[in-house]
């Protein structure tokens, strides 16, 4: 869960936290790029006011997140501001992190550092990082899978439900998408997806994300359809992942455009 602006108000209100309201006023119509783009000019304004302000800097991680996931011209460029954002919080949220990451540590030794304090800003900056180097390309990936899988496994056993069981959702994109070799597994990556659904099963990204991977990996063209097609069927009696939800069902359709190409 984002922290909350009240977390920004204890010293009474500042120029930061108005700027932090108008966002979420904007970012709760994220789907409108009039209204995310309000919301990102709002928290980074913010975020120039109080550099490294955890409140503030996890929720730029997250619209960059949004920007990234919602249009694919400047995707990467979007997931490196949310890995900046979500690093900064980090380095804010869990120094010991930033201290063994500085004295050139290992991923999974620097993970092992954050405690729940960190975990959401963990997370952000692992879902950046991998999917940075995604739109990168695949050597990209190499490069940067060591983080990104050691920082969300570690999100994931700290707080497996952050943004509707987001953690669960990546790790079983990632290791359908990576060899065997590279630390990829088709059982791991199912039951990760399995465990995402049981925790939410009203998030439609879930099913799309293991349609574009699992499914696709395995040629596995009934699940494809069936996945996709739950996700079309869908209804939005959540308001706060309406948006999601949208975009979801969005990308169910071009899935389903491409799927003589997939299969």
């Amino acid at each position: 869960m984002i922290l909350p602006l009240l977390a920004l108000l204890v010293a009474g209100p500042s120029p930061a936290a108005e700027l932090v309201a108008q966002g979420d006023a904007a970012f709760a119509a994220r789907g409108d790029p009039a209204r995310l783009a309000a919301a990102l000019e709002a928290y980074r304004r913010a975020a120039t006011l109080s550099p490294g302000e955890p409140g503030v800097e996890l929720r730029l991680a997250r619209a960059e997140a949004w920007r990234a996931a919602d249009g694919k011209e400047r995707s990467a460029e979007a997931w490196s501001a949310a890995a900046r954002a979500a690093e900064r919080a980090l380095r804010r949220l869990a120094p010991q992190w930033a201290a063994e990451v500085d004295a050139g540590g290992s991923a999974a030794a620097a993970a092992a550092r954050v405690d729940a304090r960190g975990a959401e800003a963990l997370y952000w900056f692992a879902l950046a990082t991998f999917s940075g180097a995604q739109a990168r390309g695949f050597a990209a990936v190499l490069v940067a899978k060591d983080v990104a899988l050691a920082s969300m496994e570690r999100a994931a056993a700290l707080d497996e439900r952050i943004d509707q069981a987001g953690p669960h959702r990546a790790l079983g994109a990632w290791l359908a998408a990576l060899p065997s070799a590279g630390g990829g597994g088709v059982a791991r990556a199912r039951a990760h997806f399995e465990r995402a659904r049981e925790l939410f099963p009203g998030y439609q990204a879930t099913r799309v994300r293991e349609a574009e991977t699992l499914c696709v990996l395995l040629q596995d063209r009934g699940r494809f359809r069936s996945l996709l097609a739950e996700v079309l069927a869908s209804d939005d009696a959540a308001a706060e992942i309406a948006p999601e939800n949208a975009l979801a069902r969005r990308q169910a359709r071009e899935l389903l455009a491409r799927e003589d190409r997939l299969f």
